[in-house]
């Protein structure tokens, strides 16, 4: 279905679609090995981190300039759902850093890029985009503080990426469509105070800690941007999508792999359960069940791609994503996640005393229903993209983060 389409030339050291794909196949053992030690720690072991590190997937979506594989995202979506199937968790940290190092590595100033990327591809940024922080205008940058939320992988991050609302005075700066002024601010891991509050129901394994500036710290204009910003500073033209296309690709990726691997679980159990009325995989009403449920797969999994290759081929022949294209990624993002948590529900539900249990079927129905809780699936964008393809929005509408504006 996806062919390699690199956006720009590739770095001397960085490999292609095929070889990621092939360095994540070669990773299910180690994290199979690895799950149950990432629940109980509530973060991404230190050996399949550094295997991913080592298998060059941190940074697919990095530019080529940074030393970055430079996919495409049909063909990082490919690789980071293979991940995903494997285990939610881990699937959920890679994609995002497939977010923030393409985004922060594609629009960053140049001063900025240097100084995050000073490592190379040792770099690794987490944080929070959602803009909790504050942030006060100051000679040659900003001034910052505040509470963030959901910083997953920020374990094992060296740089952390956070949303600021910039005030004027005791209110919000407005920007020239009326709307409050949001920046995103780059700042050493050494800044932060890291809260250890990530008990959740799923997702456990992803280290989604909160964590705080409690007094004000400076950052330097060449590590912020304004979070809407689409005017790319390296790498192709598919980085112009900004942070509303790097997340709908990263959280449709993630889905894609549970609601995979929930289908293949149950599965797995049909055909070997033996209960008081026969083989599972023996029942009609089962196998019809089942395949209504592949349908609803397959054809989520179609949509899906069918909107990312299309901006692809967009990308390709140089010319401008539309409003539609771009809400057409949304709308599959939401869907995507509605059939995968209802397939996540169908097989948790057949999975009898083995989904009951802590299994791989289990944990799949744990973490999708973790991830619906996202505010990126929130119901008001999902009428926000209605309204697109109606085509009952004003002239110069555009989808950002949390929205039309």
């Amino acid at each position: 279905m996806c062919v390699e389409k690199m956006m720009s030339e590739p770095s001397a050291t960085a490999p292609g679609f095929a070889q990621l794909l092939s360095n994540a196949q070669a990773l299910e053992t180690l994290i199979a090995e690895q799950i149950d030690v990432a629940e109980a720690e509530r973060h991404m072991t230190d050996s399949v981190y550094a295997a991913i590190a080592n298998a060059q997937l941190w940074h697919m979506l990095t530019p080529a300039e940074l030393g970055g594989s430079e996919l495409s995202f049909s063909d990082a979506m490919v690789v980071t759902e293979k991940v995903a199937s494997f285990d939610g968790s881990t699937g959920w940290c890679l994609m995002v850093g497939g977010v923030q190092h393409g985004s922060c590595g594609s629009l960053i100033a140049p001063g900025g890029s240097d100084e995050v990327f000073a490592r190379g591809t040792a770099t690794h940024i987490a944080g929070q985009g959602i803009p909790r922080g504050l942030a006060r205008k100051v000679d040659g940058g900003y001034m910052i503080r505040g509470d963030w939320s959901y910083g997953s992988g920020i374990y094992h991050a060296n740089w952390i990426h956070s949303g600021c609302v910039v005030m004027d005075g005791e209110r919000p700066l407005l920007d020239e469509h009326g709307a409050p002024t949001i920046i995103i601010t780059y700042v050493p891991r050494n800044v932060i105070e890291l809260k250890d509050n990530w008990d959740v129901i799923g997702l456990r394994g992803t280290g989604s800690y909160d964590y705080s500036i409690a007094d004000e710290i400076f950052v330097a204009d060449d590590l912020t941007y304004v979070y809407s910003k689409n005017s790319v500073e390296r790498g192709g033209r598919q980085y112009a999508l900004g942070i509303v296309g790097f997340t709908a690709w990263g959280h449709t990726s993630f889905a894609l792999g549970v609601g995979r691997r929930a289908l293949d679980e149950v599965a797995a159990i049909a055909r070997a359960k033996t209960g008081p009325f026969g083989v599972l995989a023996d029942a009609a009403g089962f196998q019809e069940k089942y395949a209504h449920a592949e349908a609803q797969y397959r054809s989520v999994r179609a949509f899906v791609y069918q909107a990312w290759n299309d901006i692809d081929e967009t990308v390709l022949r140089e010319q401008p994503v539309t409003l539609e294209q771009v809400t057409l990624v949304k709308l599959a993002f939401r869907h995507a996640h509605d059939v995968m948590s209802d397939i996540c529900t169908f097989a948790y539900k057949n999975g009898g005393g083995v989904a009951l249990r802590p299994s791989a079927l289990q944990r799949c129905y744990r973490d999708m229903h973790a991830g619906v809780q996202h505010v990126l699936l929130s119901d008001q964008i999902m009428q926000d993209c209605g309204r697109v393809l109606m085509g009952h929005v004003p002239a110069g509408a555009r989808m950002e983060l949390l929205g039309l504006h």
